[in-house]
């Protein structure tokens, strides 16, 4: 049948077909599969693959905006025994690692219904937190992902650099980088992260002269280095636990923004980016939200919430440059689009009925299609 066909209009034809439906072509010929398989194509269709809003509800994953039959229904492999997983995305991929020491490990393809489980990391020898994030290393063409492990219960516990490991999908084992690479610093379990130009994103902080000082550290999957992005001051002595790094493709996405709550009451909601990557003093507030008691107040909007239990929680940057944000209004606990450019505040009528929520953007691909080694279909 692809006889008939010349190569070229043979891949423009199947680059623009949903995975499921290639998944069968594989089977039409060898030619095909080979088409199908190569990474040069796996590479192409990803390129082409649309994105959509991924929102995580405890153990439920589902893609809300869908406008097409051709959307993906986003299904996951079981693992009944575990809850709440911490998640990372890349390309297609999707890093889960479970627990609040990131000891099991799986990297998933949604769209192919396949996953590959990664060895265990390091179990350190005292009380520790770790965070993961998966992300592409371009001048290997790998997709790698990063652990990093916090001590908490000893002498070290903000006074010592993070153990870092890195785990590459194409080798399948984990490697120790060099103690001292990291800055010293501490992650809280579970901290958000966002992407940036190739890097990964999380709000850090550390002790100096006694007191706390939050900063952005970031990591080079290519370079494996890691880096600091210096917060305005009214933020670097913020709260931990108030500051949200998310930074997701398209809009103003392409910049780095972060989410501050004040302390006190009246506390303001705060939503920054920085328009110039690594020059603080293009930091600037773009939004806030005034919270007093259960009222809720957008002055720039003329708008005004009661019955608010806690201040909003920025959750992503959409494509479209909106702000999505996670809201607790009349015991309603529900999701909002923030528009900063055009000034509008939307109830997407989303409704989540569990404090634990990620979110960010996923496109279809055919990875791991290629990939024998450990992989388990489901």
């Amino acid at each position: 049948m692809s006889d008939f066909f010349p190569r070229g209009v043979l891949q423009e034809i199947l680059r623009r077909l949903p995975p499921k439906t290639l998944l069968r072509f594989t089977i039409v010929c060898k030619s095909w599969r080979s088409l199908i398989t190569h990474p040069s194509f796996i590479s192409l269709h990803h390129r082409n693959s649309p994105s959509f809003l991924f929102l995580q509800f405890s153990n439920h994953f589902i893609l809300p905006h869908r406008h097409s039959s051709t959307a993906p229904a986003l299904r996951l492999p079981s693992f009944p025994h575990y809850d709440f997983p911490n998640v990372s995305f890349c390309n297609g991929l999707l890093c889960m690692a479970y627990g609040y020491q990131c000891q099991h490990v799986i990297v998933c393809n949604p769209s192919v219904r396949r996953y590959v489980t990664l060895p265990a990391p390091l179990q350190l020898p005292c009380f520790y937190t770790a965070n993961i994030a998966l992300g592409f290393d371009p001048s290997k063409c790998d997709y790698k992902v990063v652990r990093i492990s916090c001590m908490v219960d000893d002498e070290r516990f903000g006074l010592s650099a993070p153990e870092v490991e890195v785990c590459s999908l194409a080798t399948g084992s984990w490697r120790t980088l060099d103690h001292g690479i990291a800055p010293v610093c501490y992650l809280g379990e579970g901290t958000s992260h966002g992407f940036h130009d190739g890097l990964v994103h999380w709000v850090a902080k550390r002790c100096v002269a006694g007191a706390w000082f939050n900063f952005v550290l970031s990591f080079h999957f290519e370079g494996e280095m890691f880096g600091e992005v210096i917060l305005p001051e009214s933020m670097a002595r913020a709260s931990l636990d108030a500051l949200v790094v998310k930074v997701v493709g398209g809009g103003i996405g392409k910049n780095l923004t972060v989410f501050r709550v004040g302390g006190g009451s009246p506390c303001s909601c705060d939503i920054w980016i920085m328009k110039e990557y690594g020059v603080v003093k293009s930091w600037n507030k773009v939004f806030s939200f005034v919270m007093n008691g259960f009222c809720l107040e957008a002055p720039s909007l003329g708008m005004r919430f009661t019955d608010v239990e806690i201040p909003p929680i920025a959750l992503c940057v959409t494509c479209s440059g909106e702000v999505l944000l996670l809201m607790d209004v009349a015991g309603r606990r529900c999701l909002y689009s923030l528009d900063i450019e055009k000034k509008t505040f939307t109830d997407v009528q989303i409704e989540v009925d569990t404090g634990f929520i990620y979110s960010g953007y996923y496109a279809e691909s055919l990875l791991l299609l290629n990939k024998a080694s450990g992989v388990v279909s489901y």
